[in-house]
């Protein structure tokens, strides 16, 4: 009997052995419990916060209507929307908007229950400053008579803010002076990218397409980099210039710059600066004899028809002031920047190439010495570059601004200006003088700039 009893002892220790080990048994009639045996660990799902890394606009600050895209990156969401407008974008990594006003986007990442949320404001332009400044303009300059002024700020994509006064409207055509090289240079540049000009050789090696045409010898190592460049040692408006220069009729392009090239030099090609118009009408003489078109149709074709600036004229003089006889709107060349602005293409339309866009901007007068600017002793050291038709401005005048700027302007206060560090440009066409136009340039360079600044 002591023999059954113990093995019954030892089958029950087996038994509860077994059961502890297995977590069986412990309920009425002998079924499994549902509760883990002490110390056993369970693991339960626990939903987590969803993380929302970045959340920006393409732009800080827009045209009101203009498509934005704000893009994002998000960890760990089952459910994206976005406010205002609660509109679901799960799945996606950006969304487009079009605000009218400034608004305050937020983003809602969701997770079990669990919310994440990230907001932006994306601004519109405010260009209340920049009426301002133009209306104190008119009222101001009005008591010194009859005045005007157009102004077109835009960027890459289009126009952002046009207003004019006075006795100017939108339309108003005005003469841009000096404001004509830079489309002139561009025109010229044109023959570059169709293998037809070498900025870097000789002129004369154009020049003898005609025979009639003479070259003094002195003249024999300008290039047409130095002619648009202001560099040929040809006369600057301080020298003796020749008058046909100033003449539009009677005499032609060809008889123009045919004395330009007799003109004795003032410094040896290439060594000094010296602003003037003799270097456009030769280089623009140039240009029709390779094109084998007057210049008003060589214009048309290469610039002024692929651009779109049906305002733009030369006038139809048989001499034409290649450096500074242009008149137009402010939308045509506005839209010529906007073209500069793009690398050189007008839509689907390419008009100058990279290549050329940068060879206008590129310093061509750094550590020459300078034998004539058209700008006050004052006024001169906020435009130390000089590229292919085109001044660039000194840092100082344009900080904020990361820069650089380029800048072209013109005896009666016309003053267009490119910032490619913010991406816009602006065109401002007034009826008054060249210090006064700058005067108005830097007030508006000034408003402008600070809508693109963190407010």
């Amino acid at each position: 009997m002591s023999v059954v009893l113990a093995a019954r002892r030892r089958g029950l220790l087996l038994l509860l052995t077994a059961c502890v080990l297995t977590a069986c048994g412990g309920g009425p009639g002998g079924e499994a419990s549902a509760e883990p045996a002490a110390g056993v660990a369970t693991r339960d799902t626990v939903a987590t916060a969803p993380q929302i890394t970045s959340f920006t606009p393409a732009v800080p600050v827009t045209a009101a209507g203009r498509t934005v895209l704000l893009s994002w990156a998000v960890q760990g969401a089952s459910k994206l929307l976005m406010q205002p407008g609660a509109i679901d974008v799960t799945g996606r990594s950006s969304w487009p908007v079009r605000p009218e006003d400034s608004t305050t986007y937020t983003l809602i990442a969701e997770n079990g229950g669990l919310k994440t949320e990230k907001s932006l404001l994306l601004r519109t332009f405010d260009w209340s400053e920049v009426r301002k400044t133009l209306d104190d303009y008119v009222a101001v300059e009005s008591t010194r008579g009859i005045v005007g002024y157009s102004l077109q700020i835009f960027d890459r994509d289009g126009v952002l803010f046009t207003q004019s006064g006075g006795n100017q409207s939108d339309g108003s055509t005005s003469e841009i002076a000096s404001a004509t090289k830079l489309p002139s240079a561009a025109a010229i540049l044109t023959l570059v990218d169709s293998g037809q000009l070498d900025l870097d050789a000789p002129i004369s090696t154009y020049l003898a397409k005609n025979p009639a045409f003479t070259l003094p010898a002195d003249k024999s190592a300008i290039t047409m980099r130095m002619l648009l460049s202001h560099t040929s040692g040809l006369p600057g408006l301080n020298d003796q210039q020749p008058p046909c220069l100033n003449v539009e009729v009677v005499v032609t392009l060809e008889s123009c710059a045919q004395s330009v090239a007799n003109a004795a030099l003032v410094t040896a090609p290439g060594a000094e600066f010296n602003y003037g118009a003799a270097d456009y009408q030769l280089a623009g003489y140039i240009a029709t004899l390779i094109s084998g078109q007057r210049w008003q149709d060589f214009f048309a074709a290469r610039i002024a028809g692929p651009v779109g600036m049906p305002t733009f004229s030369y006038g139809s003089g048989s001499n034409p002031r290649i450096a500074g006889s242009a008149s137009s709107n402010v939308s045509d060349y506005a839209a010529f920047l906007r073209m500069i602005q793009n690398g050189g293409s007008v839509g689907g339309t390419r008009v100058l190439s990279p290549a050329m866009i940068t060879a206008i901007s590129t310093d061509e007068i750094k550590d020459k010495p300078v034998h004539y600017t058209p700008f006050s002793a004052a006024r001169a050291p906020d435009y130390p570059v000089y590229g292919l038709g085109v001044f660039g401005t000194a840092a100082s005048v344009i900080a904020p601004s990361p820069g650089p700027e380029f800048s072209d302007p013109g005896l009666f206060g016309t003053v267009p200006w490119i910032d490619e560090g913010l991406g816009y440009g602006a065109v401002l066409l007034t009826t008054t003088t060249l210090d006064n136009g700058l005067n108005l340039g830097d007030a508006l360079r000034a408003d402008i700039i600070r809508q693109y600044l963190p407010q």
